[in-house]
């Protein structure tokens, strides 16, 4: 698989532009196409029953203010994206064109509708790390519908370029999709090391047969072990990437809903509140 279509959803300007910067250098590592999608909703959908209730010009009245707040609200956003474009010597799509390529949306839906339509027709969705440390709307969307791999990229990083990758791995299907989802970026690493709990190490597929698999791929790997501590498997796996000085973790996630029915979703929660450093994620 290469990554040639990459979305991200841009929903406030906290740390805008940074979190743009940081998408385009994505889209550039990659040599790919980026679609920043900045969804908006109207009174419509803000306030569906009282459209009823009032005349159909103050309806519009409202609608309208809703509209040209949101407007306001981006335009800095998007005056900071295109400056970025010039920076960087990103353009426009152009069909049939392999170059780096970027694009502005204002698409008027829910944000989470947006990220699981659009997603499927991607290979990667780019998530800013949530402010509170929880799911946020976008990623759960991304998790439950888009079926695709996640880059949750640190707010404030502005660069992409990760050369030791850790890979968490437990022989579940969720770490396995995201390794098979990872394999473009595997191969650019310098450094891959597979790092599994202890209570872990003879579940199957283990780390010496996702090794072998690797090594088929011309990806070699190291694997390293960790004693099991009860509830800090999260903590375990960002300390052994400290200790790496590892740039990007790869992870299988799971999402919210999901949290109490998987072992390892306890450890998706750690590491999208804790890790600061990109996390490449899939289900």
């Amino acid at each position: 698989m290469s990554i040639r279509s990459i979305i991200m959803p841009f929903a406030s300007q906290e740390d805008g532009e940074q979190r743009l910067e940081g998408a385009l250098r994505v889209a550039q590592f990659f040599n790919a196409h980026l679609d920043v999608l900045h969804a908006q909703t109207g009174a419509e959908k803000l306030m569906p029953s009282e459209r009823r209730l009032v005349s159909r010009k103050f309806y519009d009245q409202i609608d309208k203010l809703v509209r040209d707040y949101v407007h306001d609200d981006m335009a800095q956003a998007k005056q900071s994206f295109e400056q970025l474009r010039t920076q960087y010597s990103i353009h426009d799509e152009i069909s049939g064109s392999d170059a780096v390529s970027a694009n502005w949306h204002d698409i008027f839906g829910y944000r989470g509708e947006v990220v699981a339509e659009w997603g499927k027709v991607s290979d990667l969705i780019i998530i800013p790390q949530s402010l509170n440390g929880q799911t946020s709307v976008s990623f759960e969307a991304a998790v439950n519908h888009g079926g695709k791999p996640i880059l949750v990229m640190p707010r404030k990083q502005t660069h992409f370029a990760p050369e030791t990758i850790m890979i968490a791995w437990n022989g579940d299907n969720a770490g396995a999709n995201a390794v098979n989802s990872a394999l473009p970026l595997l191969k650019k690493a310098k450094q891959v090391v597979v790092v599994t709990s202890e209570k872990y190490l003879s579940k199957k597929p283990t780390q010496v047969d996702l090794a072998r698999y690797l090594a088929r791929h011309k990806i070699e790997v190291e694997c390293l072990a960790f004693a099991h501590k009860s509830r800090k498997t999260g903590a375990q796996l960002l300390e052994v990437a400290s200790e790496l000085n590892a740039d990007l973790i790869v992870s299988g996630a799971f999402s919210h809903q999901n949290l109490h029915q998987k072992v390892f979703g306890g450890v998706t929660q750690k590491l999208l509140m804790r890790s600061v450093i990109p996390l490449w994620m899939m289900s």
